[in-house]
């Protein structure tokens, strides 16, 4: 009989969660930002956390049209080259060589926000673009503002393809992504809370 109540408050438990991790999960997506459809005030420095080409060519823009003095092109793979990302840069090439640099250690988004911290201490800078996918945003944020927290953060979304008109994620494949990213997110909030 003892086992049988165990198994059923188990149950009760369990659903519950669950129900508050959807819950939750669509309060997210109803609050994540908009793609920016305008310029940002200008910053000392734009970064991107890599994870789509839209993502680097969004701040690589922002870059050619002054938004900052240098972009850091944060996480990118050691399979791509220099040369591979200079294609993608829509001004002059010398700008591109003087003042685009490439963060090749981040592997996750905590891993991001390191190299961002050295980055802008190296420079000196007090100010920032942030760059990546409106759905990464918020995690982005946690974790950027985790560690610099005299720095004056601008976040400059950009357009996944995983959510609609409406904001909603399009197909099944696109909420278990957004699904993923929420669950980062509330580890991201707990650990930011718990140190």
């Amino acid at each position: 009989m003892r086992e049988r109540h165990f198994v059923q408050r188990l149950f009760t438990a369990v659903l519950f969660m669950a129900l508050a991790w959807a819950a939750g999960l669509l309060v997210f997506v109803s609050n994540l930002p908009e793609p920016a459809k305008e310029p940002p005030p200008p910053a000392d420095g734009v970064v991107v956390f890599t994870g789509g080409g839209d993502r680097v060519a969004s701040a690589m823009g922002l870059l050619n049209h002054g938004a900052g003095k240098r972009l850091l092109i944060s996480g990118v793979n050691p399979s791509v080259t220099r040369p591979d990302l200079a294609k993608m840069w829509p001004g002059d090439p010398a700008v591109f060589e003087c003042c685009v640099d490439l963060g090749l250690e981040a592997q996750t988004t905590e891993g991001n926000a390191s190299e961002l911290d050295a980055w802008m201490r190296k420079n000196g800078y007090k100010s920032l673009i942030l760059v990546t996918s409106e759905f990464h945003m918020p995690r982005a944020l946690i974790e950027t503002r985790d560690r610099l927290v005299d720095v004056e953060i601008t976040p400059f979304a950009v357009a996944s393809g995983h959510l609609g008109p409406d904001g909603r994620p399009l197909t099944a494949a696109d909420w278990k992504r957004i699904g993923g990213e929420y669950t980062k997110y509330l580890a991201a909030r707990v650990k930011t809370f718990l140190i």
